[in-house]
């Protein structure tokens, strides 16, 4: 039998269908590739890397050596700079807990910085990596400070009369226990141009040391208010600040005190001292005092501010590199 010869009109029939068909099987199409794409292996974009700027990040210790500038703040965050205007990168810390940092000093090339949870951070290439010292999160209790070394110890001390001290550089503390010091909570500590210790802390503590520490010795209460820190001035004049603009004077070793004359009430929380000799001090609403007289009158050369400064440090001529609510900040002390 012979096969019978599509016809024209049946050719019609089928191409019209074919074209009504070709939008499915398009979509049908789109529809393969997307799923082929979407569960097909590809390599996420890349993030911008973290940036902390340092005008935006609550900072509370300070410390400089040659040309590297150091600043510890909130939420264990280290900045370090070789220009006091920046910039300023973030440096290395290990390992990364997050307590906040209340205080950085050098001695030469090794950086120490302190803060809560007892956490002690070590640095030995000049601030740009840290490794954890020291740390108790059970108690988790904050130090205020750290000073040396005197006769080859180091200190630090805080909140409840916590005191460590270590003697190998930093690399190792020891928790001590004075029963002079209590449970005040101890801010600031200098050593006297006799040799002797001075710590300055909570309702009115200054209490002195005469064998490096080993034992403390309270002195008579001078003012019942809180010291945040002490001075040891070029004269050999001892100096303790702190709340409601208090500031005291000794230039016999501890044994009496002058009240100093400063213009307002705001708190003092951090001192410095110009190479002119100049008594630098810095606290609540951008409080900027300097002495000319060995701290016994200040004078305000900041405006009033919302933000508190908590330390700083001499960065040439007549500038003052500062750091507090407002994260990095350089002062020039020539004007307001």
């Amino acid at each position: 039998m012979s096969q019978a010869k599509p016809t024209a009109a049946h050719s019609a029939a089928t191409t019209s269908s074919m074209a009504r068909g070709w939008p499915s099987l398009l979509i049908t199409g789109i529809v393969f590739a997307a799923a082929v794409y979407s569960f097909s292996p590809r390599h996420p974009p890349p993030f911008a890397p973290t940036q902390i700027f340092a005008n935006k990040v609550i900072l509370n210790g300070l410390a400089h050596h040659g040309s590297r500038w150091v600043a510890a703040g909130e939420n264990g965050v280290i900045l370090l700079a070789d220009d006091p205007a920046g910039p300023w990168t973030e440096a290395s810390v290990e390992p990364a807990r997050g307590s906040a940092l209340n205080a950085a000093i050098f001695r030469d090339d090794v950086a120490l910085a302190v803060g809560h949870d007892s956490w002690i951070l070590r640095s030995e290439d000049q601030g740009k990596t840290w490794k954890e010292a020291f740390f108790d999160g059970e108690k988790s209790l904050p130090l205020m400070g750290v000073a040396g070394p005197f006769a080859g110890k180091l200190f630090a001390f805080g909140a409840f009369g916590q005191f460590l001290e270590s003697a190998d550089g930093g690399r190792s503390w020891l928790p001590q226990v004075h029963e002079a010091l209590g449970d005040f909570h101890l801010n600031g500590m200098v050593q006297a141009a006799d040799g002797s210790l001075l710590l300055a802390g909570e309702r009115g503590l200054l209490a002195q040391s005469t064998d490096n520490g080993a034992s403390w010795a309270r002195l008579p209460e001078i003012y019942p208010g809180s010291f945040f820190g002490a001075l040891s001035l070029p004269s050999g004049a001892l100096l303790a600040y702190g709340m409601r603009g208090n500031v005291y004077v000794s230039r016999d070793g501890a044994k009496t005190w002058t009240k100093s004359a400063t213009p307002n009430n705001n708190s003092l929380f951090g001192g410095t001292l110009l190479e002119t000799s100049e008594v630098v001090l810095v606290g609540a609403s951008n409080t900027v005092l300097v002495s000319t007289d060995d701290g016994a009158t200040f004078a305000q050369v900041s405006d009033n501010d919302r933000f508190a400064l908590t330390a700083a440090l001499p960065a040439g001529g007549s500038k003052l590199l500062a750091v507090g609510e407002g994260g990095v900040v350089v002062r020039e002390l020539g004007g307001k």
